[in-house]
């Protein structure tokens, strides 16, 4: 941690330490931060926005954190003479979208003065999937840190034709035809929009997503800014309902009156304004391309956070350059693992590239691209040596669909450990498992002496790999936004002491738990299977006191010792898939400087 970090840590302890709330419960981390909402009343400009800012126990407009039921929060202002309680759902779909739901508009405008009234008033998952609750959508612009939030991955990325329908009272307001159009390049974090032949005069337009999630059935939700707000000809912030037709890579996409998800939208051929876009014709790929018999392997068929893969194309969506690669495999190396492939991106840039592939189980992957890449195939060896690879950079992968009866993986551990912070020792982390769910762990971090909760967080194991003594261990986060993943590294001392440290989003290798991580010790070897909550049932506790870091893996330099060589019967292998037929074929094999193309037997796995 930096100066600049402590010292803005420092000045919101000092804060929280003299605020006068009554807060039992902790907002998560991902929640907190400053937020934009759609004011309730239009002005003669159209659509304005209030202010709204979430501390790690409070919502200032609401109420301060009293109680947390699953995804409803109890809010409560005590006054003087009597309770100002209210319950609402508050949903993280992105990192910069947080949806709150209330029972009806008017639990939002008013409060309860019993909180088991408002207990009974919590919006329930059936009025949120019926659209019966009452929703709001705040647009967050900083972090709990103060940071600026970063632009997000559109879903909708390519090039395509485009028909146009909009909402106007006396007059046809559409385009037909080819000439509209929409394109991600240079950034597929934004869709550029071309309005042509149109029933009126036409202009082009951006959308920069915010992000997006799962709807019902096929349908799926993206929220943008408008550029067409800086002529206040429609909203800053928008929501759209779209479905695509993979198979022809057709989307149809709804949008909303204003900055919610529900005025004048309805679903993905009904809203305010309505479009169907078309893919444009791809440019031929060349012909030692095209004509190749080249195949991925079949294990890593299917859908990956940032991936997909099927037969001999691979689509890559990269979050630090937000370009989409789509990868042809043209042919595979001696060794087996690397493959020379063909990269375009969405903005029509080609080169050859070296691809390098890892399993690390049924449903995680590792793969690098090379740092040089070539518009020459016979520099295949020169592209794919080891020297053009960083060998301790991978860029690891969590699968979105698992297969049914596929198993997500065991978590490493068994039990509950626990520690101290060792940057902030009045506070206390545990982890332990779910002896019903193996494949579940929970970690939460307390005050030491009051136990009172700041964090809890529950993951989902994918899978763990052992890698220079060290385990690696995958998760996706089942406690904020969907497709929030990451990777922890850890090593073993003894049977009841170990060290874990974050490994960022994409396992990095140089991180060194011995050194930087925190020491936890077994307390139990089986926990309770009584409850399957998140955390044991306890009475809360009140306190104004806030953690002074991020608070999983602080610098900590440990006492020296050997690790154990494994994890002993926790440490458990991945299970062998069943051979279920052969199949043969040939691919483009490169071998001793020269090219040949074999004919070989191999067996395809489910």
């Amino acid at each position: 941690m930096n100066s600049n970090s402590i010292v803005a840590v420092l000045v919101i302890v000092g804060f929280s330490q003299w605020s006068n709330t009554e807060a039992s419960c902790y907002f998560p981390q991902e929640f907190q931060g400053e937020f934009l909402m759609q004011s309730p009343t239009v002005s003669g400009n159209g659509i304005q926005y209030s202010p709204l800012n979430i501390t790690e126990n409070s919502i200032p407009v609401w109420g301060n954190c009293h109680r947390r039921i699953g995804n409803n929060f109890i809010l409560m202002f005590n006054y003087s003479e009597t309770l100002c309680v209210r319950c609402l759902h508050l949903n993280l779909r992105s990192s910069n979208i947080l949806q709150i739901f209330a029972a009806s508009e008017e639990t939002i405008s008013k409060c309860f003065t019993y909180e088991e009234a408002a207990e009974a008033n919590c919006p329930s998952e059936q009025s949120i999937i019926a659209k019966e609750a009452t929703e709001i959508l705040l647009f967050k612009t900083k972090d709990g840190f103060g940071s600026y939030t970063t632009r997000q991955y559109c879903p909708i990325d390519g090039n395509y034709h485009l028909s146009y329908r909009g909402t106007a009272k006396r007059r046809s307001n559409e385009c037909k035809g080819f000439d509209s159009m929409v394109n991600s390049c240079p950034s597929g974090s934004t869709l550029n929009v071309m309005l042509r032949n149109c029933t009126f005069e036409g202009y082009d337009m951006k959308f920069e997503c915010l992000g997006h999630w799962k709807g019902v059935d096929d349908e799926r939700y993206v929220v943008f800014t408008d550029s067409r707000h800086l002529t206040n000809l429609r909203p800053k912030y928008r929501c759209a309902i779209y479905r695509q037709d993979y198979e022809t890579g057709r989307i149809e996409m709804a949008l909303s009156r204003d900055s919610t998800c529900t005025n004048g939208l309805y679903n993905f051929t009904s809203g305010f304004e309505t479009m169907i876009l078309r893919p444009k014709m791809e440019r031929p790929w060349p012909a030692e391309v095209s004509f190749e018999t080249c195949s991925f392997p079949q294990w890593m068929y299917g859908d990956w956070e940032h991936l997909r893969v099927k037969s001999d194309t691979m689509i890559y969506k990269d979050h630090h350059s937000f370009k989409t690669h789509t990868i042809k495999c043209v042919g595979v190396l001696e060794d087996g693992d690397k493959y020379l492939v063909y990269s375009r991106t969405q903005c029509d840039e080609e080169s050859y590239n070296c691809l390098r592939l890892a399993t690390r189980g049924n449903n995680i992957l590792e793969f690098q691209l090379g740092t040089n890449t070539s518009i020459n195939k016979d520099d295949v060896f020169t592209i794919c040596s080891d020297e053009n690879f960083q060998s301790d950079q991978w860029i690891t992968q969590g699968r979105l669909e698992i297969q049914p009866g596929v198993s997500t993986g065991m978590c490493p551990i068994t039990g509950e450990y626990t520690g101290r912070i060792p940057d902030a020792t009045e506070l206390c982390a545990k982890l332990w498992s779910d002896c019903r769910a193996p494949e579940l762990m929970y970690y939460q971090v307390s005050h030491c002496e009051s136990e009172e909760i700041f964090e809890e967080r529950e993951y989902q194991c994918l899978g763990h790999w052992r890698e220079r003594s060290l385990l690696y261990t995958y998760t996706e986060r089942k406690d904020v936004a969907p497709g929030t993943y990451e990777c922890f590294v850890g090593s073993i001392i003894t049977e009841s002491e170990i060290y874990i440290k974050e490994a960022g989003e994409h396992c990095q290798r140089n991180v060194d738990p011995l050194r930087y991580g925190m020491m936890l010790t077994k307390k139990q070897p089986l926990y309770s299977c009584i409850d399957r909550s998140t955390t044991p049932k306890q009475i809360p506790k009140t306190t104004t006191r806030r953690p002074t870091t991020r608070r999983t893996m602080p610098t900590f330099i440990p006492k020296k010792t050997k690790p154990v060589p494994d994890f002993e019967s926790n440490d458990i292998p991945d299970v062998p898939r069943e051979k279920t037929k052969s199949t043969s074929t040939s691919t483009t094999i490169f071998m001793d400087g020269k090219l040949y193309i074999v004919i070989y037997l191999f067996y395809t796995y489910f």
